[in-house]
């Protein structure tokens, strides 16, 4: 499943072609990819509007769009300027998209034969087709006036936090820190391998309780999230197949450096005892055991 370096890749990757584009016709061939509003309001509503921005919140994809407001509507924007300042434009909306497991996206020209795992189409105004290809169905977007509907209960962004906040959300939490640092609204972004790989990184088990952590433990840990996520976005993420390829086509790289996730077996890098694989709550966990002890 695409985590934050994927998203954060696929957000950059997007900008260039999209900034500035104006959709011009949309078609959704499977329904339940469109999670609001309704897939026949979603293809009329959402036509017509300019892309005007495109980040990351998490896991998800935010895309602001705008509507050159007419005459009559820039004079009631004019006259309820304080109204506007604290809430959306009139003329603005955010198309707000989850990529779940399998979910990519792909320009296309309109003549070009849709597949049948391409579930959503956006006819630009450059004459290119932009198309949501998704073959597990798992992907949703949503269109909404505030991206607080959708994305408003995640936690903070693991490289926009400060280590302080890191450690005071740490301290009013329990169980055990893998699912913890899993929880989206603990921390915005983290899926499991990266938590794997952070993990190893601090040399913190995944099954120590979040409680239990020193000060020291908890800064590392910070730390490697942090190291982690850098790494991974510099080298555009991790493919370990054609579920997850960046716009152009090509894979990310990061899975020729992970230190643990995949590598059951074999030899842990700083110590030479072989990697474990186990489960911890639900998910598969790799971890090094005489690295990454319990105690």
């Amino acid at each position: 499943m695409p985590e934050l370096p994927e998203v954060e890749t696929t957000v950059r990757d997007l900008r260039p072609h999209l900034i500035g584009r104006t959709i011009q016709r949309a078609a959704v061939t499977w329904d339940r990819t469109v999670a609001h509003p309704a897939p026949n309001a979603f293809k009329k509503e959402i036509v017509g509007y300019t892309i005007t921005g495109i980040t990351r919140r998490g896991k998800y994809l935010v895309f602001a769009l705008e509507k050159q407001p007419g005459a009559q509507l820039r004079q009631a924007r004019d006259r309820r300027a304080a109204y506007a300042a604290q809430q959306p434009a009139l003329d603005s909306r955010f198309l707000i998209v989850h990529l779940r497991m399998t979910g990519q996206f792909g320009f296309h020209e309109p003549r070009v034969k849709r597949d049948k795992h391409q579930h959503v189409h956006l006819l630009l105004d450059d004459g290119r087709e932009l198309r949501f290809h998704d073959f597990r169905k798992f992907g949703r977007w949503w269109l909404v006036d505030n991206p607080e509907h959708v994305v408003g209960k995640l936690g903070p962004e693991p490289l926009d936090m400060t280590k302080r906040e890191f450690l005071k959300r740490l301290r009013a939490r329990r169980g055990h820190i893998k699912p913890l640092l899993l929880n989206q609204t603990f921390i915005a972004g983290v899926g499991n391998i990266y938590a794997d790989e952070s993990l190893w990184y601090a040399k913190i088990h995944p099954l120590r309780d979040a409680t239990m952590l020193t000060d020291q433990e908890a800064s590392d840990l910070y730390n490697a999230i942090r190291k982690v996520f850098r790494k991974a976005i510099g080298v555009g993420g991790t493919s370990f197949d054609a579920t997850y390829k960046r716009i152009n086509g090509q894979s990310g790289e990061f899975q020729e450096d992970l230190r643990v996730v995949g590598r059951a077996g074999e030899p842990c890098y700083r110590c030479e005892t072989p990697i474990v694989k186990t489960v911890v709550g639900q998910r598969g966990t790799y971890y090094c055991p005489n690295c990454q002890t319990r105690t």
